[in-house]
């Protein structure tokens, strides 16, 4: 199957600016996207913790923390068939994106959140990172889904999800058990879904797992090559082996 020029269950290496006005108008069902933030990285604590956090955070979002070029809603808004959207982003980005989807698209929205239950600490009178927004667009005309009450929460707690940070090398991953609740409330099986910021690939991973079409758009080579890697069930101590040529895809197959 395709999606104008490109293959159905594959990820791609390319801008998602200029890829996805190769898509065709009305072909996605749904949009499940973790934009590139914009974060006011800061501070001004003296303390010796108050610095270390700081330093972390710039090593971990410095690719990431200058936010993305809004137009990109208009060519996504484009491309689904009725709009059903999920955006995570940063607190500062969530004011203009509502009056995008709300102004502009008169679009009905809700906000979730993930809660961690153990997030880093700050300090110098600052609120604690516990909090990571994510949010839903849908016109009125989109379609109803699995109305489940276990997938109707608007919250989810969990620890930081340290672990999967590690495996696939990513600042920002989401636990992919919340993603796939996302996708079963709002798709149904064979489904289209559409992620342009790939990231780990984690949207693409609960869609394998839950029978929906996915295409993927990742500029960051790396982050391209390790979703792929993760898609095609290569963890992280056979990418190692891969790299020092001791493995190959075929061993997968």
């Amino acid at each position: 199957m395709k999606l104008g020029e490109y293959e159905l269950n594959k990820i791609y290496n390319e801008d998602c600016y200029e890829a996805i006005k190769k898509i065709p108008d009305k072909s996605v069902d749904l949009v499940y996207i973790d934009i590139p933030y914009l974060i006011e990285i800061g501070g001004g604590s003296r303390s010796k913790l108050g610095q270390r956090i700081k330093k972390i955070n710039k090593k971990d979002l410095a690719n990431i923390s200058q936010g993305i070029d809004y137009s990109i809603f208009d060519e996504l808004v484009r491309v689904m068939k009725h709009i059903y959207i999920y955006i995570w982003c940063s607190k500062e980005q969530i004011l203009d994106i509502m009056k995008i989807f709300i102004d502009k698209y008169n679009c009905r929205y809700n906000l979730l959140v993930w809660c961690k239950s153990n997030p880093i600490p700050a300090t110098n009178n600052v609120w604690l990172p516990d909090l990571e927004y994510c949010l839903v667009f849908k016109e009125k005309e989109a379609p109803n889904y699995n109305d489940g009450y276990e997938l109707k929460s608007k919250w989810y707690v969990s620890p930081i999800n340290k672990n999967d940070k590690e495996l696939y090398e990513h600042p920002t991953i989401k636990p992919l058990d919340l993603i796939k609740r996302h996708i079963l409330h709002s798709t149904q099986p064979n489904d289209i879904v559409l992620d342009c910021f790939l990231g780990s690939g984690t949207t693409a991973v609960a869609c394998k797992e839950l029978g929906r079409n996915f295409i993927g758009f990742e500029l960051n080579p790396k982050y391209y090559e390790l979703a792929n890697d993760r898609l095609n069930g290569i963890c992280k101590e056979d990418r190692e082996k891969k790299e020092l040529g001791q493995l190959s895809l075929d061993d997968f197959m």
